[in-house]
């Protein structure tokens, strides 16, 4: 897939992307705009969509004609079973994705972006659990050992949100935070898990796959901000709320995101730079969850958190500046081990991990059965 063909370019784009998305996150939620800042996570899930929405155009401008030749091709191997992609049942991730984007963006609001991002490490178990229902997948000791250190390293960074005094918030709000983060996790693992189903069992271009999330992404948030833009919020759960200048509450409010932005310019700027790296983002992520798994996207999406980390610690933004917090670290490092030892990059067994076995497997039953055709012929 051109520039993308290169490993270390394609995994090098998708953690500087992540990183970058996450920073610009926060940085958006912090600019005040008539006396307000600009919360508003329907405009987010908006320009993550739109962003998608690209790979409908590259698909039939690039890649149409040479994925139309590899289906052909591959109809004639009764080695690779699937079947063709029907366009409605990629709606089933954009669902999830949708979801994911808007309850992970209200996690900013109520926690440092560093906490919010180290708490998407979480997605392991998620896709852990689902892939043994959904993809059948068998797992072994060194993946329920990651998985334990993975809540673990949960449970220090929420302690350490808990004790955090770096945002001026209270314990509910951080509370409220956590669960949005927890929320995220679960809506984020069904999206890898069906994206991954879908790519493995139907002819799908991955760039065709991420455009058609994108139409009905747009589909959904359009449908959701119609909902959610005339209800009033209840003052018990204003942590997760629109405050439009009349001091009202509400779910979300277009009509006062289109007049912040009006009102400071910056704010389109940002918004914009954000789509741009969103493009590059969404097709690096989708590109290696076809080429390798939805595992190894949670595996580089948990470096993005050292490098916003490092970002929000330094005196670059006065007011989003975090301190360094020892139950963090351990956090942090208690789950980064237990990300890479699920993914058997920490373990090996007799010079083979339990994946290259199963591998060696399957291709020699592929080399026998080939044989047995040779020897039939």
């Amino acid at each position: 897939m051109g520039l993308f063909n290169n490993k270390p370019i394609l995994y090098t784009t998708f953690v500087a992307t992540a990183s970058a998305i996450g920073i610009l996150v926060k940085e958006l939620q912090t600019i005040k705009s008539l006396n307000t800042e600009f919360q508003h996570p329907f405009i987010y899930c908006l320009t993550l969509h739109l962003s998608e929405l690209t790979g409908i155009i590259t698909y039939y401008l690039i890649y149409r004609k040479d994925d139309i030749e590899e289906i052909r091709v591959s109809q004639l191997n009764s080695k690779i079973k699937k079947t063709k992609m029907e366009i409605h049942l990629i709606s089933i991730p954009a669902i999830f994705e949708f979801f994911s984007a808007a309850v992970g963006n209200l996690s900013y609001v109520n926690l440092s972006a560093s906490i919010s991002t180290m708490f998407d490490g979480g997605n392991t178990i998620g896709v852990f659990l689902l892939s043994i229902f959904f993809l059948k997948n068998k797992h072994n000791k060194y993946n329920f050992i990651g998985v334990g250190l993975l809540l673990l390293g949960l449970f220090f960074i929420s302690l350490s949100a808990i004790k955090d005094d770096s945002k001026e918030t209270d314990l509910f709000e951080t509370i409220v935070g956590i669960i949005c983060c927890l929320l995220c996790n679960v809506f984020s693992s069904f999206h890898s898990i069906a994206e991954e189903y879908l790519l493995k069992t139907r002819f799908c271009h991955p760039i065709k796959l991420i455009g058609f999330e994108g139409l009905f992404g747009i589909i959904f948030t359009f449908f959701f901000i119609l909902v959610f833009d005339q209800v009033r919020c209840p003052k018990s759960i204003e942590s997760i709320c629109i405050r439009d200048d009349k001091n009202g509450l509400f779910l979300d409010n277009l009509d006062m995101a289109y007049r912040q932005i009006k009102e400071k310019k910056i704010i389109f700027v940002i918004i914009f730079i954000q789509f741009l790296v969103y493009v590059l983002y969404n097709y690096s992520y989708i590109i290696i969850t076809d080429v390798a798994d939805a595992a190894t996207n949670v595996v580089l999406y948990n470096l993005n958190a050292v490098f916003i980390w490092i970002f929000f610690l330094l005196p670059i933004d006065k007011e989003n500046q975090e301190k360094i917090d020892i139950l963090q670290i351990i956090g942090f490092i208690v789950l980064t081990i237990g990300v890479f030892i699920y993914n058997e990059i920490l373990v090996c067994n007799n010079g083979n991990n339990y994946k290259d076995e199963n591998n060696e497997k399957v291709n020699n039953k592929l080399l026998d059965s080939e044989l047995v055709d040779e020897t039939d012929n």
